[in-house]
């Protein structure tokens, strides 16, 4: 077979001239990355060796700045050492200066007007005198100055004791008034204190007549009540007046029994136990009252100690959280409280079980009345439907009507979930805690309440009234409530109840440490010191006081006699008073002081009214002696002064440790008569020795008249 060959003839010069450029660039383009990754090298090379440089250079100028700095502090510090040595030596120096500024100044004048030496002489001592004077009067400035300090405290102190020798010794008026100012505040806080005692014997009598045991006697009273007045002035009960305890304790007393015991010692036992918890109230910013009452609650159902006080603590967490306090549930709830206690209550149940259902009762009830309080209900009929409520899921009756009705509506598998049935065929809830049926009751009707309560209300014929209407409004309330917070009743409750149990004896101390640091803590405080010295009748003004007080009730008309002799009561009460007063508890209360020695006036009336004083004498024989006494006024003897001011302080002596004997023993206060022959035996046994200095010897026998 023949063949055929071609033969084809191309020009690949282009192809060898493209490829050759493509070599040509490529090794172009190898060079210039070559050269340019030189280039880069190079400059971070110079680029690190620069920045090493500059570091190095950096630090050398840092540590030659710090050599300067240093350099500075030095001559700094050189410098003010110069000057101290400078400053030592300016007094020196001064004096120095102004001798040769005046021998200089001399020198030059007589120069220029060719002045002999005496002239010379001088021109230098006027120049010096010159100088003097500047320093001289600077001196004198200085010297005024303090003169004027002196003057000015000499004339407060002078102010001072004129205003006190004119209102307690001299002054007429003033000692008026101040035996007015002091009458007055002594017959006040009287009143004041008798309210109060007699509501805390009306407690203590009630406490000690219960029928079996000692009698409460009138010497255990007076020890109870000094043992409250230390709390509220000095102890745990600061801040709280002395009628808010004692109406809080008669309250208590009067409903719970809170102090009844057969013995003195149970009843003290019991008064410490109220005085703990009215601290408690204080600290927690409650009243006395109504704390007292909601523990005389809690322990007439079995709950003392400190399931009683942990009880309390939950209860004021709960209050605090909301708007129901522990005031409202002793107060207008506290029946329908006691219906839920006794309701929560089982047969058979051991003390300690007993005791377990009513703190959970006691607090779920609270906690159900702040969740309906919420949603804009009252207490009291809140804790009422609750207590029917509790009544109602016990009852078989309702489970079965319940049971018809759901089942009826087309709610068998709730009934079925709520509802169980014997072999006998009757109906109980299968869970009997209000909340628990209520809770599974409206999560059951799809969180619907108003459908909840018409399926629970009346039917129609051959369908009875389930729950009554303060019932189902009281589930609706709750579901309202609780469906803000997107939970259960039963969570809502349970929530409250875990608020309560956070309340526990940090919140208690933290709330004390804010009671105490308060002023008004302080105000009263005082306030009830003040009362307590002032109504003091162990004291000899407060006796004084009183009787001129019944005295001027037995007899009207005594006023008008008592007002004749008044010019002559104040002198006599200006000393007397001051001395009585002075450094004791009453006279710290009244805000007065003891006179001076020496500045008492009034001298033979003064030494008659002070022994009738003293001996506290009837009103009318009083009035009597001081109407007498006109004739005998005049000087005083600086041995009657000193003899009264010696017989006053042993008689405040004498009866502050009898009263303080007598509350230790209890026994009933000492009387003036005792008080009195104390007084004498101890003058008797440390008679009073004069120290006479020789000046004053000397003066005396100048001035004794010569036969």
């Amino acid at each position: 077979m023949p063949r055929a060959v071609l033969e084809i003839t191309a020009d690949t010069s282009g192809i060898a001239a493209a490829f050759g450029a493509i070599r040509t660039m490529a090794q172009q383009t190898e060079r210039e990355v070559k050269g340019s990754m030189q280039r880069a090298a190079t400059g971070s090379a110079n680029a690190y060796r620069a920045s090493s440089r500059q570091q190095a250079t950096d630090g050398d100028q840092a540590a030659a700045r710090g050599v300067a700095a240093a350099n500075r502090s030095v001559q700094a510090f050189i410098r003010a050492e110069d000057q101290k040595r400078r400053a030592a030596r300016l007094t020196a120096q001064t004096q120095q200066r102004v001798e040769q500024e005046a021998t200089a100044h001399a020198r030059v004048e007589s120069a220029k007007r060719g002045l002999t030496a005496e002239q010379e002489s001088r021109v230098k001592q006027t120049a010096a005198e010159r100088l003097t004077r500047v320093y001289e009067t600077e001196e004198k400035r200085q010297t005024a100055i303090a003169q004027r300090e002196v003057t000015a405290r000499n004339r407060n102190r002078s102010s001072v004791a004129h205003d006190i020798r004119r209102g307690l010794t001299v002054g007429r008026d003033a000692g008026i008034n101040v035996a007015r100012n002091a009458h007055s505040q002594i017959q006040d806080a009287r009143q004041q204190r008798a309210e109060s005692e007699h509501t805390l014997n009306n407690a203590f009598m009630q406490a000690g007549n219960s029928g079996t045991g000692t009698m409460m006697s009138a010497p255990e009273a007076a020890a109870l009540r000094a043992r409250l007045q230390t709390e509220v002035t000095t102890g745990s009960l600061r801040g709280l007046s002395m009628g808010d305890v004692a109406e809080g304790l008669s309250a208590a007393q009067t409903q719970k029994s809170v102090l009844t015991a057969p013995t003195a010692q149970g009843r003290a036992a019991a008064l410490e136990e109220q005085i703990r918890l009215m601290a408690f109230a204080r600290n927690t910013s409650q009243s006395p009252r109504e704390v007292l009452l909601a523990a005389g609650m809690l322990s007439d159902q079995g709950i003392t100690g400190a399931d009683q006080m942990s009880t309390l603590m939950a209860m004021t967490g709960i209050g605090q959280a909301g708007s129901v306090e522990v005031s409202t549930m002793v107060g207008a709830s506290l029946g329908p409280l006691m219906q839920n206690i006794a309701r929560a209550q089982r047969p058979g149940q051991t003390p300690e079980q007993r005791s377990a259902a009513v703190r959970a009762t006691v607090l779920e009830s609270m906690a159900v009345a702040e969740v309906e309080a919420s949603a804009g209900a009252n207490a009291r009929p809140a804790l009422n439907s609750l207590a029917q409520i509790r009544g109602s899921v016990e009852s078989p009756l309702m489970a079965d009507r319940l049971d018809r009705r759901l089942r009826a509506t087309n709610h068998a598998a709730l009934a079925d979930q709520m509802i169980v049935r014997d072999r006998a065929g009757n109906a109980s809830l299968r869970n009997r805690s209000p909340l628990a049926f209520m809770s599974q009751l409206i999560t059951g009707m799809g969180g619907d309440a108003n459908a909840a309560s018409n399926l629970l209300a009346t039917g129609g014929p051959g369908a009875p009234m389930i729950l009554t209407s303060p019932q189902r409004t009281a589930i609706t309330l709750l579901a309202g409530a609780s469906a803000a917070g997107g939970g259960t009743i039963a969570q809502k409750v349970a929530d409250l109840q875990a608020q309560g149990s956070r309340f526990g004896t940090a919140q208690v101390e933290a709330g004390r440490a804010v009671i105490d640091s308060e002023q008004r803590t302080a105000l009263q405080s005082s306030e009830e010191s003040r009362l307590t010295a002032l109504s003091d009748n162990t004291t000899m003004l407060g006796n004084l006081s009183t009787a001129f007080s019944e005295f001027v009730a037995r007899n009207p008309l005594g006023t008008i006699v008592a007002a004749t002799g008044i010019p002559l009561v104040g002198q006599m009460a200006a000393g007397f008073i001051g001395r009585q007063l002075a450094g004791t508890a009453l006279g710290t209360a009244l805000g007065v002081a003891a006179p001076a020695g020496g500045a008492a006036a009034g001298g033979g009336a003064l030494a008659v009214g002070g022994q009738i004083a003293r001996k506290v004498m009837g009103a009318p024989a009083l009035l009597g002696s001081l109407l007498t006494l006109g004739g005998s006024y005049g000087g005083v003897e600086q041995g009657d002064v000193q003899a009264q001011q010696r017989a006053g302080l042993e008689y405040e002596r004498q009866s502050n440790r009898l009263s303080a004997a007598a509350t230790a023993a209890n026994q009933p206060p000492p009387t003036a008569q005792q008080i009195g022959s104390a007084v004498a035996a101890a003058l008797a046994a440390a008679p009073m020795v004069a120290t006479v200095s020789a000046v004053d010897a000397t003066h005396a026998r100048t001035q004794a008249a010569t036969p």
